[in-house]
């Protein structure tokens, strides 16, 4: 592999007056975003399979998914330097070959003078470095101020990569990591579906088919501002599941858009109470908010159930939940059947491009930070202690079996039937859903697709993106904004 690392490195040294001491700032924290609660507790499991070694965070909580910690070396919590790093590239992304610039700004806020050896990494996905530029002079950083440091990087082909940082003392060191992209329409994956995958989806098609949906509709008491009527609609899923979700339709002559939402991992989907001129289903599958009649919530190991054979897995129901609901929407007198949008993020940006695969009715397809897909690259690039325990318990599996089963539900093989327009929101930093599974499931799809990259946000994509989402789908439906 070839690669090169620009040897530029440069000084701003200013001055910083504080007595306290400051936590090395990691990419990766506990704190919640609006997909997910987490409750972190680290793990000294590791995957048997993979081939960097990182440390590993499981939780106590789940609503979404587990939040797991960027790898590298990290200071105690009385560290002495705060690293800042961050790049000039407004979406954290370069073109193949052109360089770009990380600027680090390193905080001493002690009393005493920091000397040591700073180091340079370029890394690949896995944090494996691939290239290391020592600084040929001691680094030393007077006590009260502060340095920034600048390195330039160029990538050796098309991927997500990470600049690195580390500080070395002798006595302490200190890292900080920063993902980066290249080249990004063309991130691949080589796998290929098992040869049975269409057989199995259509035979799971005509299961469901079977399934007299039994819609039942319960008008909910009216809305403050009387602009809409809320109603609380079930039906029957596959295998008999019962589901449910919220329905709110205009006060207005019809027929409306509608935008259909769809559960992260563990969310229970409300209402919004939002729109007096488009249409909204706060839609939850099995297991999820108000649809747990028939299949418990607790605990929250969705992904796992059902794991030992593909036709008792959990998603394949999950999948099948979501065409339901679009059947149900479709025949709605009070929604345009050709203005149908579906919107998840994690979980539900998965089960989003999932829908719009299965239905070639749905209009618009929004998919921020989604899970389900690609999961070779996802467990290489991922630790999951649950996981590792669940197939540790059962003599008759092992990784290649686990993978094989989860083949028919990765949404990456169904990508290329999507035939509407795709929006995803990314956070670069996010370390439980990949850039790099994204990316790998994105180039799959041939209608027009357009992604918005966040470089600091990790499994998160803000207001900023939702108000994003919400202008983009009203644009398209010729709606005021």
């Amino acid at each position: 592999m070839q690669f090169s690392v620009l040897p530029r490195i440069s000084y701003a040294l200013s001055p910083f007056t504080s007595d306290g001491l400051q936590i090395v700032g990691l990419l990766e924290s506990a704190t919640c975003d609006e997909y997910s609660a987490f409750q972190p507790v680290k793990s000294r499991r590791t995957h048997p399979s993979l081939l960097g070694t990182f440390p590993v965070y499981t939780s106590t909580f789940l609503c979404l998914v587990f939040l797991i910690s960027s790898g590298g070396n990290h200071a105690n919590a009385q560290a002495p330097l705060k690293i800042d790093l961050k790049t000039e590239a407004s979406d954290g992304t370069t073109t193949l070959k052109s360089s770009i610039k990380f600027q680090a700004e390193i905080k001493n806020k002690t009393k005493e003078p920091f000397l040591g050896n700073l180091q340079w990494s370029l890394c690949d996905a896995q944090q494996n470095p691939l290239n290391k530029i020592d600084h040929p002079e001691a680094f030393e950083l007077p006590a009260g101020s502060v340095v920034s440091v600048a390195h330039d990087f160029s990538a050796p082909e098309a991927g997500f990569y990470f600049a690195k940082i580390t500080l070395n003392s002798g006595q302490q060191k200190q890292s900080q990591l920063f993902r980066f992209g290249s080249n990004l329409s063309a991130i691949q994956s080589t796998r290929t579906a098992e040869l049975d995958f269409e057989t199995f989806w259509t035979e799971t098609r005509d299961k469901l088919r079977k399934i007299d949906p039994n819609y039942r509709v319960t008008k909910q008491p009216e809305s403050k501002d009387n602009k809409l009527t809320l109603f609380e609609v079930e039906f029957r899923s596959f295998e008999n599941v019962r589901v449910s979700g919220w329905l709110e339709i205009p006060n207005t002559p019809g027929p409306h858009p509608c935008v259909m939402r769809l559960p992260g991992y563990g969310q229970n989907m409300k209402p919004l109470n939002k729109f007096d001129d488009l249409a909204v289903f706060s839609f939850n599958i099995r297991g999820h908010g108000n649809s747990q009649k028939d299949i418990p919530g607790k605990p929250n190991n969705f992904w796992i159930r059902g794991l030992e054979d593909k036709d008792d897995y959990f998603y394949r129901g999950a999948y099948m939940d979501c065409v339901r609901a679009m059947e149900f929407l479709k025949t709605h007198s009070k929604i345009d059947p050709q203005k149908i949008a579906v919107w998840g993020g994690s979980q539900g940006g998965g089960l989003a491009l999932a829908t719009a695969a299965f239905d070639p009715a749905v209009a618009y397809c929004i998919a921020d930070i989604p899970f389900l897909v690609d999961w070779d690259n996802y467990f290489k690039l991922t630790h999951w202690p649950e996981m590792n325990q669940w197939i540790e318990s059962k003599e008759d599996q092992n990784w290649n079996s686990v993978l094989k089963t989860m083949s028919y539900f990765d949404v990456m093989f169904l990508a290329p039937k999507i035939d509407c327009p795709v929006l995803s929101g990314v956070g670069l930093q996010d370390n439980v859903c990949p850039p790099t599974t994204i990316f790998c499931t994105l180039n799959r799809i041939k209608s027009p697709k357009k992604h918005v990259i966040y470089p600091t946000k990790k499994h998160a994509t803000g207001r900023q993106h939702s108000k994003l989402v919400w202008r983009t789908i009203r644009d398209y439906f010729h709606l005021k904004n």
